[in-house]
């Protein structure tokens, strides 16, 4: 028994450096995400007044949109949709696209919510056996420097957790919105392409692009 609790005493005190340098890019990378958020935020600022004057023109059911120009995956989105006229498969499937690209930036943020927390319990639990040895044996230099690491690598963790769960509610806002305003679009122009019930009599074949019209909401 106590050969095998010594194994787990070694395998736990291992995991410590590790634990240590993933909190460390942890926090990098989450700090890295502010940065691109911010940048995002400023983007969205930028071509605001775009965002809005094509927001206006579907609303008022135009069948002409404005250009819309920039590096955002919406008003990359949006000009596809624009382009794609008639052709109802393209247009969902630039949505998907575009649905997918959101969700695995969302997704990641998520996984930082979990992960920092996560690591930085483990940061605080390992250093706390060797520091029970010290107070043990009366070696307080060495339970103050485990309890040292232990609290910092709390804090980190809770901070990497929370700045993270702030950044997944700013995207989620902000992908959401463009995402109803994406579908809105496709909705409109699939109502401008949409044949007369004469043309439908005489054309069935149109049925197959209303079906994947029909598929546009994801």
């Amino acid at each position: 028994m106590n050969q095998i609790t010594q194994v787990f005493y070694i395998l736990s005190n291992a995991l410590l450096i590790p634990v240590m340098l993933l909190l460390l890019f942890s926090l990098i990378r989450v700090l890295t995400q502010c940065g691109r958020t911010l940048q995002e935020y400023l983007s969205r600022n930028q071509h605001r007044e775009q965002r809005q004057t094509v927001e206006l023109a579907i609303q008022q059911n135009q069948a002409e949109w404005p250009e819309t120009s920039g590096n955002e995956e919406f008003l990359r989105t949006l000009q596809q949709i624009r382009n794609a006229g008639d052709d109802l498969p393209r247009i969902a499937y630039s949505i998907s696209q575009a649905e997918m690209h959101w969700q695995c930036k969302v997704d990641l943020l998520r996984g930082m919510v979990k992960l920092g927390p996560s690591l930085g319990l483990m940061g605080t639990l390992i250093p706390l056996g060797p520091a029970l040895v010290g107070l043990a044996v009366g070696d307080i230099q060495a339970m103050s420097n485990n309890l040292v690491i232990a609290f910092s690598t709390t804090v980190l963790g809770l901070f990497v957790g929370m700045l993270s769960g702030c950044l997944v509610t700013i995207h989620k806002h902000w992908y959401q919105a463009d995402l109803s305003l994406l579908n809105f679009a496709a909705e409109r122009l699939c109502g401008l392409s949409e044949p007369s019930e004469h043309q439908q009599e005489e054309k069935s074949i149109n049925t197959p692009a209303r079906d994947a019209g029909d598929r546009i909401h994801v």
